[in-house]
């Protein structure tokens, strides 16, 4: 009999997975079909592997003989999903507590197994909160433990987009309360503190209304959140515990023009080498280094990725062109996911032995 085997079937979407199929036939082409119903749109993918000797299909090790990717990847067939709707952009649900189910079909002769792997956003006990007051809009992610736990602001990628809510989602899962902030427009590098007060408003805000463990709010940034994410640290050093800026899409013609020296903790920076990101960047750091900055530096610059930067397990094939492209930014997403988080954990134990951002 046909059977899969999923380590974790139902879990938060960061976490790995190992998927096996028993019970075919020796050497035989195991034709493998996923779908996943992402915002209304369906999104599939296909590969033929061979069954070992035994009769086993271990996705880590399988080759893929033909189909949507030709690499071994335990999670290839989530990264090289494509939407039957080529104009479909959106990965994730309205609404962050709606789960992703992929089916997961095997075919092999006549025989035929299915079963269906379930990605969370969000752990049940999280809470999700509408915040419209004090002249802040936006949505708070609060963790499920009572204890007093450290935030981070969670910047738009672009200011006509909706919310980042599913990041700022993910983030509470991983024990950090995460304000999704609303706003309308996306200040650029030159902007002056009055034009920035609604940003340093949030973070008086938010430690007033949570009282974050250690004082610590980060700010967290993609795209063009990213770069605000650095103007913002520079321009209120002082109220930011540290900064994580992702793919920063600001006028690298002039990577002298933010004063990051300025930044009072921590920093985070993140670009595939294909992403003019990746020279600013470079500018940063060495601007950094030429200003003894005594902070924890941590520059990611990922081999192979043009961009798309996010968090583990999802799709790629929206920024990329073939699936050696593919597989790089999935690798890139979860090597940097898990480098956020370790950044953030190591920035408030600092944050708990040195002097708090008020």
């Amino acid at each position: 009999m046909l059977e899969f085997k999923i380590d974790f079937p139902d879990a938060l979407i960061d976490i790995d997975r190992k998927i096996t199929i028993s019970g075919a036939p020796a050497d035989s082409d195991v034709i493998i079909r996923s779908k996943t119903e992402r915002a209304g749109q369906v999104w599939r993918s296909q590969i033929t592997v061979k069954s070992n000797e035994s009769g086993e299909v271990d996705l880590a090790v399988s080759i893929p003989t033909s189909g949507s990717y030709t690499a071994a990847n335990p999670m290839g067939l989530i990264y090289a999903q494509q939407a039957e709707n080529a104009a479909t952009q959106e990965l994730f649900h309205s609404s962050v507590h709606h789960a992703l189910h992929t089916e997961l079909e095997a075919q092999c002769n006549e025989l035929e197994a299915k079963t269906v792997l379930t990605q969370r956003l969000a752990q049940d006990a999280v809470q999700r909160v509408e915040i419209n007051e004090a002249g802040l809009k936006g949505v708070l992610f609060i963790p499920a433990s009572s204890a007093a736990q450290p935030a981070v602001i969670v910047l738009k990628r672009h200011a006509d987009q909706p919310l980042d809510e599913s990041q700022a989602a993910l983030y509470a899962s991983r024990g950090y309360a995460a304000f999704a902030l609303d706003y309308e427009l996306m200040p650029d590098v030159s902007a002056t503190t009055e034009q920035l007060a609604y940003f340093s408003h949030a973070f008086d805000w938010l430690r007033e209304k949570i009282s974050p463990k250690n004082h610590f709010v980060a700010v967290s940034g993609y795209e063009d959140g990213a770069e605000l994410a650095l103007v913002v640290g520079v321009q209120f050093a002082a109220k930011v515990s540290a900064v994580i800026a992702c793919e920063a899409t600001a006028e690298v013609l002039q990577p002298y023009l933010l004063a990051v020296e300025a930044l009072q903790g921590p920093l985070l920076l993140a670009s595939g080498q294909q992403h003019s990101a990746s020279a600013y960047y470079q500018s940063i750091g060495e601007r950094l280094e030429q200003h003894g900055f005594d902070y924890n530096f941590q520059w990611y610059d990922f081999e192979g990725v043009a961009g798309g930067l996010q968090f583990p397990h999802v799709p790629t094939t929206l920024h990329a062109n073939n699936t050696a492209q593919v597989l790089a930014l999935a690798q890139a997403n979860k090597a940097l996911w898990f480098s956020i988080i370790g950044f953030l954990h190591q920035a408030v134990a600092e944050a708990a032995a040195g002097k708090p951002n008020d």
